[in-house]
């Protein structure tokens, strides 16, 4: 138990520090679009070891973010939270939606949310429409996301590999 926590901490550290260093160069920066690598380990996580565990560590990572970040102390480890614990719904039935194209869907749900929350908390009181909110920032974010995770979809898994062999 405490060598899988120690590991989820290392990938969500390894992952804050990419999603800060380097997720600038693959951003759409012109509609200001990032993917958010870091909600694809919390969903993980939270499929993988439950609602409880996922909300500790999205509270974790969303936290760190916050205070890298600079604005809303707070935020992010709230959405990232509820995320988490959305998430830790579809950890019943780990195999199943640990499934690549079932866990695409689940995390697509998730971060819908997640950004929806996010989104609607960020830009109160601004002179922004819920439309522009919701098809500018926070499906564009949700699809880039998914996109991006896609990567993980496409990735064979080691049991296949041993079967093959």
């Amino acid at each position: 138990m405490i060598s899988e926590i120690v590991k989820y901490s290392l990938v969500l550290l390894l992952l804050i520090t990419v999603q800060k260093a380097f997720i600038e160069l693959i951003s759409i920066s012109e509609h200001n679009i990032q993917p958010d690598i870091v909600i694809v380990a919390v969903v993980y996580i939270s499929v993988r070891r439950g609602q409880i565990f996922g909300s500790i560590f999205g509270f974790s990572a969303g936290l760190i973010l916050d205070i890298l970040g600079g604005s809303f102390l707070g935020l992010l480890a709230l959405c990232y939270s509820i995320s988490g614990f959305i998430a830790g719904f579809f950890s019943r039935d780990e195999g199943k939606y640990l499934y690549k194209i079932n866990f695409l869907y689940v995390l697509l749900f998730t971060t819908a949310i997640n950004y929806f929350i996010y989104f609607m908390v960020y830009f109160q009181g601004a002179p922004i429409s819920f439309g522009d909110i919701l098809f500018k920032f926070v499906i564009s974010t949700t699809v880039y996301t998914g996109v991006i995770s896609l990567l993980y979809v496409f990735m064979p898994q080691k049991t296949n590999m041993l079967k093959a062999r």
